[in-house]
């Protein structure tokens, strides 16, 4: 169990050293950071990590650049609890300035 947390945490800060960090307006006291990122077509998958208050926690979007829409693919306090997660069911509309708006700017890159 301890090699596997060793593993995760350098995989993890391997990651987050050549990621992008963002900040979101809207969610001032929290810290971004894009830990992967793809483009295929008008849909692109990020994962970010939060850095906040509440401590960190992972998430998993996809977004339709075209109709700019998203959807929760996984969230968790680690990555696994974030891949292990269920997706959600369909796309949302995004709202101006929210948390998704801002990180669907980079994604849809």
């Amino acid at each position: 169990m301890k090699k596997l947390a060793l593993v995760l945490m350098l995989t993890v800060s391997f990651g987050a050293a050549s990621a992008t960090t963002i900040s979101i307006p809207t969610d001032s006291k929290a810290k971004y950071t894009i830990i992967d990122k793809s483009l295929n077509g008008s849909m692109a998958t990020i994962t970010t990590m939060r850095e906040g208050p509440s401590g960190i926690s992972y998430s998993q979007r996809l977004y339709d650049c075209t109709s700019w829409s998203v959807k929760y693919l996984g969230d968790g306090d680690t990555l696994e609890q974030m891949k292990a997660s269920k997706p959600d069911e369909g796309m949302s509309s995004i709202v101006d300035n929210s948390i998704a708006y801002y990180i669907g700017q980079r994604a849809c890159k």
